[in-house]
């Protein structure tokens, strides 16, 4: 309103009341506050406005009555001309918050705007959110979420995935270094003494890559935990003063008081002696080719009570209790880990680290497996290194299919993907939880305890050792007309592997018949 009343008192000329007056005064100090760097002082009604956490004020005009009459016409003059410019920079400023406040119009971007708009926007979002641009790039999902439809504006302008946009425009600038198992580990001389151990055990020792890692695990869990409970991490400086020994051994049995309370590891007799023996084997290379003077886990089975002989009485859940967890189960996740705990056999580990490239589920004909099976390799610890998939073929297909739609081309292969975990994929604790959880709900209960995913895979293979001494019984006969002393001799001798594995997966899987149907109508 006061931009036209100055407009039309302009050319009128027409002399103004000492009112009026001070309303047109009042816009010349706003008009210059406009150029100031702490411009729109005010709001739609004149009002004050918050900025910065500061009221600004406009200031108090000077009093007309004093003015000369003759200053009037100057000051009418140069609020006209503030008033002109007000506008233009307000107009400028409402483009400008309309331009950066708006949904961006990802259709009106070329490549190079693409580009532009990925180091602009979005590279200071995930570096706010904890992210690391520098070495790494947003996932499908943290993409999707936070710009909605610039994956869509790739694919259908350019034909690329993010994985092809990264790699066009070449981010990350750099790869994240690759980071050690110990590198937590403060003390120099602690970390270097526990990798040259590993190293050792895989070199010199030969032993297994899967053995190695376990080590690896068990060695990182228990100087994680005695960390916190020491409030250190040098695990050689009182191996190597006679004096320490008793309070280090009272350091040590302070960190298993909190190990054995967690509930994914020291659960049964068994899990604890054999985690005492694994951390034990460190410090006792220490003792041999280190010079350390003590072991300081001597005699800690002892002091727990562990040092009774566990009883190895391999409990196993029979056929129906599988049969009732897989027909609880409401979630393709827990129907599968049951398929593959108890239907093929494999370690909670396996089946949560599970990975597409490994499932050949239509062999070509010429595949001397014949049939779908798991392809393990070497590496495997204790087992073969393949693993026939005598049931369950169908959820394995459909849980592909489901994981293939839900991360589209963030997929990284597994077939139990998770966001949250470091390595990818589901935990060996969240298959045993699981299971374990399934297990309360469907009331399956081994000696009135819970079941672990352990008995599940004990049931394959005690049906798999039933299997082979069915197989020598229907062989018993051709035996005794070779004159052999018994049927394993002819398997041995005049059977081939492949005709050996077709004979015996011909009778488990009759033993796996029928263990993993819904009944009917359960959906």
């Amino acid at each position: 309103m006061w931009d036209a009343q100055i407009l039309s008192f302009a050319t009128t000329g027409l002399d103004l009341d000492i009112a009026t007056y001070d309303l047109f005064l009042r816009r010349i100090i706003l008009g210059v506050s406009v150029r100031l760097p702490f411009s729109r002082v005010e709001n739609s009604r004149g009002q004050p406005i918050n900025k910065s956490n500061e009221i600004l004020y406009p200031p108090k005009p000077p009093d007309l009555e004093s003015l000369p009459h003759g200053v009037r016409p100057l000051l009418l003059a140069i609020s006209l001309t503030l008033t002109l410019e007000s506008l233009t920079d307000r107009d400028d400023y409402t483009n400008t918050m309309t331009e950066t406040t708006d949904t961006p119009r990802y259709s009106t971007m070329d490549l190079e705007d693409a580009e532009a708009f990925y180091h602009d926007e979005i590279t200071p979002q995930m570096r706010a959110e904890g992210l690391a641009p520098d070495h790494e790039t947003p996932t499908y999902s943290w993409l999707e979420s936070h710009f909605p439809g610039f994956i869509k504006h790739l694919s259908r302008r350019f034909d690329l995935s993010p994985g092809d946009f990264y790699e066009k425009i070449d981010v990350p600038v750099e790869s994240k270094p690759e980071e050690r198992p110990f590198d937590f580990v403060d003390d120099e001389e602690t970390r270097a003494a526990l990798e040259d151990y590993l190293v050792e055990l895989r070199d010199r020792q030969g032993r297994a890559e899967s053995t190695v890692a376990t080590r690896r695990s068990a060695l990182r869990l228990y100087v994680r935990t005695y960390k916190d409970v020491n409030a250190t991490d040098d695990l050689l400086r009182p191996l190597h003063d006679d004096a320490a020994r008793a309070d280090e051994m009272d350091r040590v049995a302070d960190t298993f008081d909190v190990l054995r309370r967690r509930e994914d590891t020291l659960t049964t007799h068994a899990s604890r002696r054999k985690y005492v023996q694994e951390v034990r084997q460190f410090y006792t290379h220490q003792v041999t080719f280190k010079g350390a003077r003590h072991n300081p886990t001597d005699q800690l089975e002892r002091r727990f009570g562990w040092d009774s002989t566990p009883e190895w009485d391999n409990q196993a859940l029979e056929a129906d209790q599988i049969r009732t967890l897989y027909q609880t189960a409401t979630d393709p996740v827990d129907r599968l880990i049951v398929i593959g705990v108890c239907g093929w056999g494999l370690r909670p580990s396996e089946v949560a680290s599970l990975r597409v490239d490994q499932l050949v589920l239509d062999p070509p004909e010429d595949d001397t497996e014949a049939g779908p099976y798991i392809e393990f390799g070497s590496e495997r610890k204790n087992g073969p290194g393949t693993v026939a998939l005598l049931t369950g073929v169908e959820d394995a297909t459909a849980r592909i299919d489901t994981v293939v739609e839900e991360a589209g081309d963030d997929w990284m292969g597994a077939v139990f993907p998770s966001s949250s975990a470091e390595s990818g994929h589901l935990s060996t604790s969240t298959v045993r939880r699981r299971f374990k959880n399934l297990a309360e709900r469907a009331g399956v209960t081994v000696d009135e305890e819970v079941p672990t995913p352990k008995m599940g895979r004990r049931y394959w293979y005690t049906a798999y050792g039933e299997a082979v001494r069915r197989v020598a019984e229907r062989f018993a006969d051709v035996a005794e007309e070779q004159g052999s002393k018994s049927a394993e001799v002819v398997l041995d001798n005049y059977l081939s592997e492949a005709e050996k594995r077709r004979h015996r997966r011909e009778e488990i899987r009759e033993d796996l018949e029928g263990l993993f149907r819904e009944e009917p109508g359960v959906q």
